[in-house]
């Protein structure tokens, strides 16, 4: 069972290190951590990738490929606008701040109800690369 606050600090660390992680709504967490998403309608996924710079200046956003596809679904790439969560850190400051980022669209298959996920590459401008594993519960 997750420890609330490590939790929280886990996923705050793991935000700075990526650049920036992004809320958007439409999407529920549950309990293991896999977004609730309603089966057949496309949902933007709430974990999105951006970089800024130190000026909170938006910098390009970062890519991705797919590295595995979901089974039940099917998973989309786009650019969309969001608000900037670094949390403590340098960049900080930025939090709240609009910017072009790396979103995933899921779309589960219309009548299936039941776990889903896949998993990705993001390479961000300067070279770095972090693979990320996205979980979903499609009901």
């Amino acid at each position: 069972m997750p420890i609330p606050g490590l939790t929280i600090l886990a996923a705050t660390f793991l935000c700075g290190l990526l650049g920036g992680c992004v809320t958007s709504g439409g999407t529920t967490a549950s309990e293991e951590g896999a977004e609730r998403v309603a089966a057949g309608k496309p949902t933007f996924l709430r974990q999105t990738y951006m970089t800024m710079d130190e000026h909170c200046r938006p910098v390009k956003r970062p890519t991705g490929v797919l590295t595995e596809p979901p089974v039940h679904g099917k998973v989309r790439m786009a650019t969309k606008n969001a608000k900037a969560e670094y949390g403590p850190g340098d960049h900080q400051h930025c939090d709240g701040k609009l910017g072009p980022s790396l979103a995933f669209e899921y779309t589960g298959r219309p009548g299936y109800r039941g776990p889903d996920g896949f998993g990705v590459r993001v390479r961000y401008n300067d070279g770095e690369i972090r693979q990320a594993r996205f979980k979903v519960e499609v009901y």
